[in-house]
């Protein structure tokens, strides 16, 4: 629970005073987007970097990168990597170590490259394009609210 508390955090922090609903929501967008890449400790700067070229909501694009977080990325990059498998038409079996070392374990991990990077990235796109209109909808909301409550 805790990684929602972060994320719910920084979304408040975006949605604080006056904003622009595009720059928010592109912002979570690139966030989620990021969150689902197999960079496991660029998540963050990368949707940063991202959120600065393109004048998104830097405390939105932050929220985003926790979205998929340590407790659940076992389990989307295991489904990404089999849907990336199925797209790809092939089946990795197991790796077999008869010695583990720095060599054997890059030449075991090689296979599994392309239908993970594949499978994390499409579905990086589609949940970043539900995000992008689920976030874009409440803060549309938020903001109507607030102009209604001044008025």
């Amino acid at each position: 629970m805790a990684g929602f508390r972060k994320i719910r955090q920084k979304f408040q922090d975006a949605l604080e005073g006056d904003f622009e609903v595009r720059a928010i929501a592109g912002g979570f967008a690139v966030g989620v987007f990021f969150s689902f890449t197999p960079l496991f400790t660029l998540h963050m700067l990368l949707a940063l970097l991202v959120a600065i070229l393109f004048r998104f909501s830097k405390a939105a694009a932050m929220a985003g990168a926790w979205v998929n977080n340590p407790y659940t990325m076992p389990f989307v990059f295991y489904g990404c990597f089999r849907l990336g498998e199925r797209i790809l038409g092939i089946d990795i079996p197991p790796p077999n170590f008869e010695e583990i070392t720095a060599t054997t374990l890059l030449q075991a991990a090689a296979p599994y490259a392309a239908p993970l990077l594949l499978g994390t990235t499409l579905v990086g796109i589609l949940a970043a394009a539900v995000a992008y209109l689920v976030v874009y909808r409440v803060a549309i909301r938020i903001q109507s609210a607030r102009r209604n409550a001044q008025e």
